[in-house]
């Protein structure tokens, strides 16, 4: 494919993407994907031609890098992402990329739906840093190819299955334990299943650690970039979703529900359960939401 991009190789490949109303309103959807091979005659940055592009400087890019290497200058952060590290960062803001020699990258730009909020809870996660490994790097560069190939065949994907796409990746770098060794996942798992066998106990988080073998706050911060809740949340609500259950499979009275599913009182089973679900546990027998 000719693309009119200097330093941009016979062999690369890019894609334009036009959203329905339907997809700008109610999807994620990609304004441009492709799969550059480069050398270091290739660089980008917001003041280029192609920049200046509705489908580039309204969105975000995602980039994954598979050989060489790129320089960023991301708001200020100048970094080189090796193989294996993606970047991420909104076109709107200040951004510039130059390829070594033999460089090879993936690359999505993408908006709709929170994107934006996924975005900057992303960038939180990653301590503000707007290049990072993540440890599901190749589930993530692989997405994009499936995306870019589908267009090489001339199957495009609908933008349902975009949407999809696209969600996948978020979420695995939203909830990335990146660099977490494979023990750090056992013993989450470990956690996750004791949890569950003790979750009408009054059980603690320091329990939850225990039974992973890390300290509270190892456990709490591991826990989170797994599943991306606390462990106080992911034990509350499963214990909401046990009281559901039995509120609507048994007669058992509300103060009875609150016991056996792990609450030492009433009062504090009805609050927690109102702004969980946004009713009591009475209405929410009566009407299931």
């Amino acid at each position: 494919m000719d693309i009119p991009e200097i330093g941009v190789l016979n062999n690369s490949l890019r894609y334009f993407f036009t959203p329905s109303s339907l997809a700008s309103e109610l999807f994620y959807y990609p304004t441009r994907a492709g799969h550059y091979f480069c050398d270091r005659r290739y660089a980008f940055d917001q003041h280029v031609e192609t920049a200046r592009l509705a489908s580039h400087r309204l969105n975000l890019m995602l980039i994954c890098v598979c050989r060489g290497e790129l320089r960023f200058t991301l708001e200020g952060e100048s970094v080189t992402a090796a193989p294996g590290q993606t970047a991420l960062f909104d076109c709107r803001q200040p951004h510039e990329y130059a390829a070594g020699d033999d460089t090879e990258f993936l690359w999505l730009l993408f908006n709709g739906l929170n994107a934006e909020a996924v975005y900057r809870r992303i960038l939180q996660n990653k301590g503000g840093h707007h290049v990072f490994a993540p440890a599901g790097f190749s589930e993530i560069a692989q997405g994009i190819r499936e995306l870019v190939s589908s267009c090489e065949s001339g199957s495009r994907m609908s933008e349902a299955a975009c949407s999809q796409l696209i969600h996948r990746l978020l979420c695995e770098l939203l909830l990335d334990g990146e660099g977490a060794r494979r023990e750090e996942n056992e013993a989450i798992g470990e956690a996750i299943s004791f949890i569950h066998r003790n979750l009408y106990q009054n059980i603690t988080v320091g329990d939850a650690a225990a039974a992973a073998s890390f300290s509270p706050a190892h456990f709490s911060r591991v826990f989170k970039l797994q599943t991306g809740y606390s462990p106080y949340e992911y034990i509350l609500l499963r214990r909401i979703d046990a009281a559901k259950h039995l509120l609507t499979s048994t007669q058992l009275s509300v103060k009875e529900v609150a016991y056996q599913v792990g609450y030492n009182s009433e009062e504090n089973f009805i609050h927690s359960f109102r702004k969980k679900v946004g009713v009591t546990p009475g209405v929410f027998r009566s009407v299931p939401v």
